[in-house]
């Protein structure tokens, strides 16, 4: 006598199944990061460039459905973060970008210079932001988010310049 169906044992074996490509998938993407942000900015849409906007400021009609949604800020306090946050990336995107290859600044580099770090995201890049000036690379450990083995790992692709 069976304590089960056959459906149910095929029921149970997908959802084992499914499971387990679920811990493939985030394994994988743990273990590579920089790959991982390469393919998930190819969906990204890109800005509008000026010229495609009319005369009295508004995108064509054709232009005005983004592609990818932003998610909505929840509180007051998110909305006037992100504006300094936006205020500092935007002076800071002027000056001249870091050199491929070359260490980059953590006092002196931008969000968006950040990001192309491996394993830093954008909010964590906003931390680093917010928490300046750095003596040394040491002192990115009060960073909330950043963990001792991403720092590690980071170390050869860092400099903390006074």
């Amino acid at each position: 006598m069976m304590l089960y169906t056959r459906k149910q044992i095929l029921l149970v074996l997908l959802l084992v199944g499914a499971a387990g490509a679920g811990l493939a998938v985030d394994h994988w993407r743990r273990a590579r990061p920089e790959l991982v942000e390469r393919l998930e900015t190819i969906d990204r849409a890109a800005p509008a460039p000026a010229s495609a906007r009319a005369a009295d400021g508004r995108r064509p009609a054709d232009a005005q459905r983004p592609l990818r949604r932003e998610p909505a800020r929840l509180t007051r306090e998110a909305g006037h973060a992100s504006d300094r946050r936006r205020a500092r990336e935007t002076s800071e995107s002027k000056a001249s970008p870091t050199p491929v290859g070359a260490p980059v600044d953590v006092n002196r580099a931008s969000v968006p210079e950040l990001r192309r770090l491996p394993g830093i995201g954008p909010a964590l890049a906003a931390r680093i932001v917010d928490g300046r000036p750095f003596a040394a690379l040491d002192d990115l450990a009060r960073v909330h988010g950043l963990r001792r083995a991403t720092l590690e790992r980071l170390r050869p692709r860092l400099t903390a310049l006074p």
